[in-house]
This record gives C-alpha cells, structure tokens and sequence, in this order.
C-alpha cells in the first residue's frame, strides 16, 4: 500500500510561459535544540526558543502533559524560558530563566520535592525564590545546585543523598553548603566534583560504581580523585545505572576519561568486561563529553566525532546492530557533535546545526520518530525529515525541480491543476518516478500544456509500507 508521508508541499504557479513563480503552500521552520536529556524509557529537549519538549513513556506523567500517555512524536510542555532539564528514571526536573526549579512525574519517594509523594502529570514549581544552577536527576532521586551549595530529594536507602542516612527526604534538603560545582544522579547512586577539581561519589556501590576501591553502600561522600591544584582536575561526571565516567583536565587542556563500576558489557570501554571498583583511564586525551547510559556509554571527542560502548540492546550504540556488546569505543559519528545522552536503552544526540538524532530502543516511543520501532542507526528527530524544492526551471514544456529528499527514498509524483484552489484529491498526476535520499534533480517530461495560460504543480512524496 502507498502511504503518503510528512513533505514539505510546494505550489507552482506558472503565470506565464516564460515564467515560473515559486509559492511554499507551507513555511516550515527550522526548530534548533539546544539541550536533550533521556530517562528510562522517556525523553526531554529544550529548543532555541526556550520551549521544553517531551516524548517516550509517560505512566507517572514524566512528560508534564498532564496525561499518562504515551508519546511516539515531540510534544511541547512549556512554550518559552526553559533553560536546562534532567530527565530521572519515571520523573522529569527542568529550570526556568528565572532560577525556579519545577518538577513533574513519579513521586513516590519524594524525588519531586514538593512535601509529598504524590506524581504529579503537569509541572509544578518546587523553588519558589529561584536561584537554581544546575540539576541531576537520579532513579528515584534528584540533586540541584544553589550557587555552589548542592540540595537533594527523594529515596535514599543507599546513601544517594549524601548526608549520612539512609532516610527519604521528601521536600529539598541543604546537603553541602558549599563548594560543589558539577553534579550527577545514576540509578541509585551520585557524583559530584568540588570547585578545587575533587571528585565525590556516595550511594550504591555492589559494583563499585563509587570507585572507592570497595562494593560498599556509601552514606556519605567519598572522595574519589583528590585535586588541589587549581591548573587540573575534574570537569565532568556521568552516573549510568551502576557504572561512573567522569573526565580529567590536566595542565594544557588534555582531557582523559575514567570509569569504573560495573563492565560486563564493556560499559567502561577499557577493553575487556571486568568490574573496576577503583578509576581506571580508558582514554588518555581527546574527550570532550561525556554520557552513562544503563549498561552502555557515549563519549563525544573534541574533533566532534561521536563514540559509543557496552550493551548494544536495541541499537542503543547506533552502529547498524542490536545485542552485540563492545568494549572499545567505537566510531558512531565522524564530527559535528555537540552534546550527547544516554537513557536506559535509548541514545541521543546534537549537531552542531541544532539538529536532534536518535537511535536504540523506541517501545514507547522516545525516539520521538513517530513510530514504536528501534532504531539501529542514528535517525534525525527534529527538524523532521523534509521534502525541499530549491530551484525551479522550465525548458520547454518540461518542468525541471531541484531539491534534497532527507526520507529514505520513496516515490515522486508531480500533480497538475489549473486552479489551485482544487481539492488535493482532484489534481492530475502527470509524472512519477522513484526519488533516492539526499539532493535531487527530477525532470517532469511535457508537463507544461500550452493551452493553459496557467497551471500550478505540487510535488508529493509516497513510500511503500
């Protein structure tokens, strides 16, 4: 069956025979993403704009729609002034322009912060006096930065909040007052580094993903890497499931990767699948981001080049296959890479135009392609895949179109009418043919009738399913 899909749709209207005027029946604007955050089985975006997007699993209303359904294509939560998000396991943070931290999702060990642990399907503000810096979402946990003063909520039976108990705490608690600049939430367990480049980590340690040498729980910071000098030291940190990355800048901007916890699928990308309770150098220089996903890890270097590691359930690495792990990172994309994140079996990332990608597991539809289907190779989310006429020409009575085709091919079909305002259904097909991906150049043969002192043509796109 021939089912027509999402093009940009073009009118033609030919005023005179020498003449051809270009009219888009539709403007489409080009969206840019700016940030992108995954959770188990559900996604988060912010555009250029400001306005927060969401897709994928929405059982405990982690999306904000105020529904519990789920989302197979980007919905907009907040329409402007968003300007970071974190995405937990079935709960969602984000932080306006003004400061304010606002939540949404599952609550029910009090990760949303509001005094409850009630889920919450729409977003409600938690901070109320602003002045929020940065925020982590964990499993069932959240962390957020006050200037340099690190706040935390929600389930703590492994110490993930740091402050020496195994309590739950269910409304925003001061946990260090000073001196923490970067921070993370994994699945049951945190990191963070100290202004003087220090890393820390507490919280669940069966895997070591705490490296302090041990498989104990930790109910309070451990110091990981010490660092005093202030030409070197961490800069960044990822906690995925039970596994750790963070990244080392030493003196001349070389930034190595570390890792350690859990590597039975080649998580750490060191190699082999041996669990390392203590930090391990996987890569000597060249990272530039990082991203630790359930049991598999993004790394993006700093010619841009994107890196994948570990599972590969589902396609997560992106690299053409499913359920085949890989030690070493491995090539996924040769540049342009700007920002990266890891879910439970799902993977995104940015280009440098803005673009969003996606590949891996998509059963509720996280990808936000749509469909529930996987994704084995990277696929453009947003802007959308597009039909593009660039340039126009007639020689003789052939109409000739130059355009890009970003769908994986189909069939092109040229429609003629003499009115435009004629219903689609009415138009005269006058040339078809098949049309690759990528850029194009279709001829319409005898497509203009002379006896016609005007005619309008529309290009469409089919693909078989």
């Amino acid at each position: 069956m021939k089912t027509p899909v999402n093009y940009t749709p073009v009118a033609l209207a030919l005023l005179a025979l020498s003449t051809l005027n270009l009219q888009l029946s539709k403007v489409l604007a080009t969206p840019t993403v700016t940030q992108v955050a995954a959770g188990w089985q559900h996604t988060l975006f912010i555009e250029s704009d400001g306005s927060l997007w969401a897709m994928g699993y929405n059982s405990n209303g982690q999306l904000g729609d105020g529904t519990t359904t789920s989302r197979n294509v980007p919905e907009m939560i907040v329409p402007s002034n968003v300007v970071m998000v974190a995405a937990g396991w079935t709960h969602s943070l984000f932080v306006k322009s003004d400061g304010s931290l606002w939540a949404m999702g599952a609550n029910g060990n009090g990760q949303l912060g509001d005094g409850t642990t009630t889920d919450q399907h729409s977003p409600e503000q938690i901070v109320f006096n602003g002045g929020v810096t940065a925020i982590a979402a964990g499993g069932f946990h959240s962390l957020f930065l006050k200037g340099y003063a690190l706040w935390g909520m929600g389930r703590n039976d492994q110490g993930q909040l740091g402050n020496g108990t195994s309590c739950e705490i269910h409304g925003p608690t001061q946990l260090m007052s000073s001196g923490v600049y970067v921070i993370a939430g994994g699945y049951l367990h945190s990191l963070f580094i100290t202004t003087d480049g220090s890393v820390w980590s507490m919280g669940y340690n069966e895997f070591g993903a705490l490296g302090d040498g041990t498989s104990t729980a930790s109910y309070s910071p451990v110091e990981i890497f010490t660092n005093h000098s202030v030409f070197s030291g961490g800069i960044a940190v990822s906690a995925g499931y039970v596994h750790s990355l963070y990244l080392y800048a030493a003196p001349g901007r070389i930034i190595s990767l570390w890792g350690m916890g859990d590597n039975v699928e080649g998580d750490l990308g060191d190699g082999t699948t041996t669990t390392r309770y203590s930090p391990e150098e996987i890569l000597s220089s060249g990272a530039a981001a990082i991203a630790a996903g359930g049991a598999f890890s993004l790394l993006i270097e700093s010619d841009g080049s994107l890196w994948a590691m570990g599972a590969n359930q589902s396609g997560a690495l992106g690299d053409g296959t499913s359920g085949t792990s890989i030690d070493v990172p491995e090539k996924i994309v040769p540049g342009n890479v700007t920002a990266i994140a890891a879910g439970y079996a799902h993977s995104l990332f940015i280009e440098s135009d803005g673009s969003l990608w996606a590949m891996g597991n998509n059963y509720y539809g996280q990808l936000g392609d749509g469909t529930t289907n996987n994704a084995l190779v990277p696929e453009r989310i947003v802007p959308p895949p597009q039909l593009v006429i660039s340039k126009v020409n007639l020689s003789g009575t052939n109409l000739v179109l130059n355009g890009n085709n970003d769908f994986s091919g189909g069939s092109a079909v040229v429609l003629s009418s003499t009115n435009v305002a004629t219903p689609l259904n009415q138009w005269t097909p006058i040339w078809t043919n098949g049309l690759g991906n990528g850029a194009f150049s279709l001829t319409a043969t005898n497509a203009v009738n002379p006896a016609f002192l005007q005619q309008f043509f529309r290009l469409e796109l089919f693909q078989i399913l």
